[in-house]
């Protein structure tokens, strides 16, 4: 955590001075100590919380065009060559959010686009918290009935195609993580997998909090396709 810190100071001196360089280049410093496999999915926990509330800064900067100066087509292209794809992807959907909020681009394309290139990221653990600080990052981006990212930036199916895609994914980083190492050790990963389940769960939470979430796009969208993914996903 200590590199993390020392990541974080130099990038809010960056933020500070309007270096968007340098900004990224620490932004993607500190997000390198996420690809760590050495940790508990607790202590896992506490590192990303610690990177997620650094990366507050970095968005509030990505949403200040006065300061940066750059257009948000660019600024966005500019991430995608981040060396690693895990910086590279909570990157992505920092800047995701401030493209969104800008309305520059439709809202229904950024989150398709983010949302596929997280695929990206297979590792159990290190996915599935890259899954939550997407869901994280984009809950009020949404082209949510009655918002204002809904008409040309998409409507009630795109917000429910994106938590319902996040959802899927997360499930599914979820469900590996019982499969991955010796048999022996499958009651701890099982107590592990029960600590990590409020991050697939959130995605659920969004869903219930949509405007456009009536009773009947509920029984005959949401809930058919929810049924049938937990079905496929064979989690015994």
């Amino acid at each position: 955590m200590a590199e993390v810190k020392e990541q974080a100071f130099y990038m809010r001196k960056a933020i500070d001075g309007d270096n968007v360089r340098d900004a990224l280049k620490n932004a993607s410093n500190m997000i390198c100590e996420l690809r760590t496999s050495l940790l508990s999915p607790k202590n896992y926990f506490e590192l990303y919380m610690q990177v997620f509330n650094e990366m507050q800064h970095l968005a509030g900067f990505f949403g200040d065009k006065g300061r940066h100066k750059k257009k948000m087509i660019d600024l966005y292209e500019s991430v995608q060559h981040a060396g690693n794809i895990l910086p590279r992807l909570y990157l992505l959907a920092t800047v995701g959010a401030a493209y969104i909020k800008s309305l520059e681009a439709p809202a229904k394309e950024i989150l398709k686009d983010v949302n596929e290139l997280c695929k990206g990221v297979q590792h159990p653990l290190r996915g599935l918290f890259l899954r939550y600080y997407l869901s994280q990052m984009l809950k009020d981006k949404l082209p949510d009935t009655g918002s204002g990212f809904e008409g040309e930036g998409g409507d009630i199916n795109d917000a429910f195609d994106f938590i319902f895609t996040n959802f899927q994914e997360s499930n599914r980083l979820w469900v590996r993580i019982q499969h991955q190492g010796p048999t022996r050790e499958k009651d701890r990963r099982e107590r592990e997998r029960h600590d990590l389940r409020v991050l697939v769960g959130a995605n659920l939470v969004r869903l219930s909090q949509l405007d456009g979430m009536t009773m009947d796009f509920y029984a005959e969208t949401a809930l058919p396709k929810i049924l049938d993914h937990i079905v496929s996903v064979k989690d015994v």
